[in-house]
């Protein structure tokens, strides 16, 4: 069994799910999304992750960056551990592809960081 906070509406109902060979069952929620987020999260859990990316030659040192779309949440620790070691040319972009990673990931940054004595 597998405890999970709803965050699909204001309520927050405590979700339980668990499976036998053919179904999921969920009990706990208040409402039909409930039950559709708690599959999802216990099938394939995703999140929208963020990041702060190293710039070099601009004005900031960082720039804010997202994965493109949400990933598994068995990737986020890998894919952090590889952004740690990479860093972005200034001119950036707000929207902008910063890194394709090996993982199939896109990062794009969610500011724009203009070159340093510009």
């Amino acid at each position: 069994m597998k405890e999970i906070r709803c965050t699909e509406c204001e309520r927050g109902c405590l979700l339980r799910a668990d499976s036998d060979l053919y179904e999921i069952s969920v009990s706990g929620n208040e409402c039909p999304r409930g039950r559709e987020h708690a599959i999802r999260e216990y099938t394939n859990p995703v999140r929208e992750v963020t990041f702060n990316v190293r710039v070099r030659g601009g004005k900031a040192p960082v720039v804010p960056a997202r994965t493109a779309r949400p990933i598994a949440v068995a990737k986020i620790l890998p894919l952090a551990r590889l952004l740690t070691k990479l860093s972005a040319s200034a001119p950036i972009k707000e929207g902008q592809t910063l890194f394709e990673s090996l993982l199939g990931e896109r990062i794009i940054s969610t500011s724009s960081v203009e070159k340093e004595g510009i």
